[in-house]
């Protein structure tokens, strides 16, 4: 065979090979059938709801990258460093705020998008828009108990403090450990504002303080009742 009639025999069978469909040369290339494709879906369009569940993960994983700055800072020894672990902190919040609002355009009921961008909000200081954002979560799923004790510590941070006593008390009738996931944070709440108020009346933040300490002790008497042999069933 000449060499012009085998380089218009490869030019063929490479002209040939580009014709096919991406997941048909993958199939022949690999040793697959031709009628079935190893890949069948590589072309297919990526549908709101997908993009709305990828755009949820990028986001979760920002949020739990700032959770682990915000430990970094919190170990911190020298100012310099707890500073610029906070700051890539709230950066992460920033990115993480942006990505649940990619998966909400996408998929608009999706509650849990919400709920987090209510956290995001909230730790970002943005704390009425952290409430929007909890009270859509919750429009579209009333009992979602997570957007409760998130929305309860956004509360804490306006000083709204019969609101966050309501969201505690919701909370511990149908889920002890986000109450006390609530109730730990009214503790840190008194704490910070004894030692800077903010804003809160003194004799209002002592009264909260009491009902903080009363419930706290109903939840350890509560909590021994359930684990005590057939104390539960009587106790509900």
């Amino acid at each position: 065979m000449t060499v012009v009639k085998k380089l218009a025999l490869l030019a063929a069978v490479a002209a040939s090979i580009a014709a096919l469909p991406d997941s048909a040369a993958y199939a022949a290339g690999s040793g697959g059938s031709m009628s079935t494709p190893s890949i069948p879906d590589v072309q297919r369009e990526r549908t709101p709801e997908d993009l709305a569940k990828s755009a949820y993960n990028a986001g979760y994983r920002h949020i739990k990258k700032a959770a682990k700055l915000e430990e970094d800072a919190a170990e911190a020894t020298k100012p310099e460093k707890k500073q610029k672990a906070l700051d890539k902190a709230q950066s992460a919040y920033e990115k993480a705020l942006g990505e649940f609002a990619k998966a909400t355009d996408n998929a608009p009921a999706m509650h849990e998008a919400w709920n987090y961008i209510g956290y995001a909000q909230r730790k970002l200081g943005r704390y009425d828009s952290a409430l929007s954002a909890y009270g859509e979560a919750l429009r579209l799923k009333p009992d979602y108990a997570q957007a409760i004790e998130y929305r309860g510590e956004a509360y804490l941070g306006l000083n709204r403090l019969e609101d966050a006593r309501k969201a505690y008390l919701d909370l511990f009738a149908g889920s002890r450990d986000l109450a006390g996931q609530l109730l730990t944070a009214m503790k840190s709440y008194v704490e910070q504002r004894r030692t800077a108020p903010n804003g809160v009346d003194t004799q209002a933040l002592e009264q909260f303080a009491q009902w903080v300490s009363e419930r706290e002790t109903i939840a350890l008497q509560t909590a021994m009742l359930d684990t005590g042999a057939g104390s539960s069933a009587s106790w509900r």
